[in-house]
C-alpha cells in the first residue's frame, strides 16, 4: 500500500478505537444512571451483529491478510467488547429490562431471518455464505433500530447519550472507510462485501434513531 494510503488507514483505525472508547464508555456510564429509551433487545441485537462481521472481516483476513485487514478486524473487536459492557450495565441497573416493544423486536428480526433463509434457500445459498451473513446481520442491526426510533420518539431517550448517537455516525462511516481500503487494497470479496452491506444498513437505521432523539 503507498505510504499515504497506509496514513488514511491507519487514522481511521486510530478513530475506530477512540470512538469505541468514548461512545461505549459515555453509554455505559449514562446506563448506570438511567436506561429510559434503552431496549435490551437493541443491545443485544447490536452485539451479534458486531460479533458476525467481525467474523466476516477475520475471515476475510484469514483468506487475505495484511495490516489493514488485521485493522479492520481489531475494530470489530473493540466495539463488540464495549457493546457488551454496556449490555452488561443494563442487566445490572436497568429497571424495566423488558416491554412490548422488545417482544416486537423478536418478532419482526424472526420474520426478517426466516426471510433472508428462504430467499437464501431460492438462490441456492448456503448458510455460511458471506451475503447471506449480510442479511442476517442486517436483520440483527436494522430492525432493532427501527424499533429503537419508535420507543424513543414515544418515551424519551434519556438513556442514549449523546456522544453515543455522533460516534455511532462516526463510528460506522469509518468502520465502511476501513472496508474501502481493504477492498482496494485487496479487491472485492464476498466477505467484504457482505460486511459493507449490513455497515449500510447499520446507518439507515441509526439515522432514524438520531432523527427521534433530537425530535424527543
Amino acid at each position: 500500500m503507498l505510504t499515504y494510503k497506509r496514513i488514511s488507514a491507519d487514522v481511521l483505525f486510530t478513530v475506530q478505537i477512540a470512538l469505541a472508547l468514548i461512545s461505549g464508555g459515555s453509554e455505559f456510564l449514562r446506563l448506570l444512571t438511567t436506561s429510559q429509551g434503552v431496549s435490551l433487545t437493541w443491545l443485544a441485537s447490536w452485539l451479534i451483529f458486531l460479533l458476525i462481521n467481525l467474523a466476516l472481516t477475520l475471515r476475510a483476513h484469514r483468506l487475505g491478510p495484511s495490516r489493514v485487514t488485521s485493522q479492520t478486524v481489531l475494530t470489530y473487536g473493540a466495539w463488540t467488547t464495549v457493546i457488551a459492557a454496556c449490555l452488561g450495565a443494563l442487566l445490572w441497573h436497568g429497571t424495566e429490562l423488558w416491554d412490548g416493544k422488545d417482544t416486537l423486536t423478536v418478532i419482526l428480526v424472526a420474520l426478517g431471518l426466516t426471510l433472508t433463509g428462504f430467499i437464501a434457500y431460492r438462490l441456492g445459498l448456503g448458510l455460511a455464505d458471506p451475503l447471506v451473513h449480510a442479511g442476517v446481520a442486517a436483520c440483527f442491526i436494522g430492525l432493532p433500530q427501527l424499533i429503537l426510533a419508535s420507543k424513543i420518539f414515544t418515551v424519551g431517550g434519556e438513556g442514549m447519550a449523546g456522544l453515543m448517537l455522533l460516534a455511532g455516525h462516526i463510528g460506522i462511516c469509518t468502520r465502511l472507510g476501513q472496508l474501502w481500503f481493504a477492498i482496494r487494497e485487496a479487491g472485492w470479496d464476498r466477505n467484504r462485501l457482505g460486511a459493507a452491506l449490513g455497515e449500510s444498513a447499520n446507518e439507515v437505521t441509526w439515522l432514524l434513531v438520531t432523527l427521534a432523539w433530537l425530535v424527543r
